[in-house]
C-alpha cells in the first residue's frame, strides 16, 4: 500500500511529505510579496473603517450638542472631480 501526501494548501497529491513540504516552501515563496500586500491591505481598510467609525461617533455627537450638520463642500476640496469635463465625455460619445 503506498501512502499519499495531500497538499491542502496547493490541492495536490505528492508521493513523498518532503517533496509536498518543498512545494508547499516554494509555493509561499513565490507568493510571499503577494500576501504581504493583501495582509498591508486588509490592515489599512481596518484603519479606514475604524476612523470612519470615529467621523461617525464625532458627528452624532456634534448633532446631539448642536441639532444639525452641515457640511460644505467647494471645487478645491475635490480636485478630482474638476479632472473630468463632462461636456467632453457627453460630445464624445453622442456626436
Amino acid at each position: 500500500m503506498k501512502t499519499i501526501y495531500k497538499s491542502e494548501l496547493l490541492n495536490k497529491e505528492f508521493d513523498t511529505e518532503e517533496e509536498c513540504l518543498d512545494a508547499e516552501k516554494k509555493y509561499e515563496d513565490e507568493h510571499a510579496k503577494e500576501l504581504a500586500l493583501k495582509e498591508e491591505r486588509a490592515e489599512r481598510a481596518k484603519e479606514v473603517q475604524e476612523a470612519y467609525k470615529h467621523y461617525l461617533e464625532l458627528r452624532a455627537k456634534f448633532i446631539e450638542d448642536y441639532k444639525s450638520w452641515h457640511m460644505t463642500l467647494t471645487e478645491k476640496d475635490l480636485p478630482a472631480l474638476n479632472t473630468i469635463n463632462w461636456f467632453d465625455l457627453f460630445d464624445k460619445f453622442w456626436f
